[in-house]
Order: structure tokens, then C-alpha cells, then sequence
């Protein structure tokens, strides 16, 4: 599936805005992840239904926000350079967002 921008020229503060408002979210894949923390640099996370459901992940915001901007293309090989193991939670969080469609 290919996803596209819905906002392509939002300021950092308001990307901040919509995804520190979500508490939960999944994965393009399915799988289910709860917000643990989030302190406006990074987002933390459980995987709800993962085989170490204990194992805090977390997503770099800032970087996040680069990867919205620089990518077109939002597969997860292009957004695994701004997220590393957490490139498909990171879609997913686009995606509740709003900010993918």
C-alpha cells in the first residue's frame, strides 16, 4: 500500500501536537502498541502483543519529523534511516495520526 502526506508543510510544534495526543496505535502490519512516555523528544512504547511485551521501544520525534518531511515514499526501508527497528510502529504512529492517508 502506498501512503501519502496529509500535511506536508506542518510546523514541528504542531507535528508534536497530533502525535503526543495518542495513547495507542498499530502497526501498518497490525501489531497493537501503548504509549508509555512521552517527553516531547521521544515517544515510548510497549508492543502489546509481541513476544517480550515488557521491552520498552522508542521513536525519536525529532526524527520522525525529518523523516515526514524528506520522504515521499513512506515504505519502511525508507523510514528504517530515521527509526531504525521501530521504522513500522513509526508509520503506524504517522498513520493515527492523521498525517498519512
Amino acid at each position: 500500500m502506498s501512503y501519502k502526506k496529509t500535511d506536508p508543510q506542518i510546523s514541528f510544534a504542531d507535528f508534536l501536537t497530533k502525535v503526543t495526543q495518542i495513547t495507542e496505535f498499530s502497526s501498518s502490519n497490525g501489531r497493537r502498541y501503548i504509549i508509555s512516555k512521552c517527553d516531547n523528544r521521544f515517544y515510548k512504547f510497549f508492543r502489546l502483543d509481541g513476544k517480550k511485551p515488557e521491552m520498552e521501544w522508542r521513536i525519536n520525534l525529532e526524527k520522525l519529523f525529518e523523516a515526514y518531511k524528506a520522504i515521499e515514499e513512506f515504505s519502511t526501508s525508507n523510514l528504517k534511516p530515521y527509526a531504525t527497528r521501530a521504522h513500522s510502529p513509526a508509520r503506524g504512529l504517522l498513520i493515527k495520526a492523521g498525517l498519512l492517508s
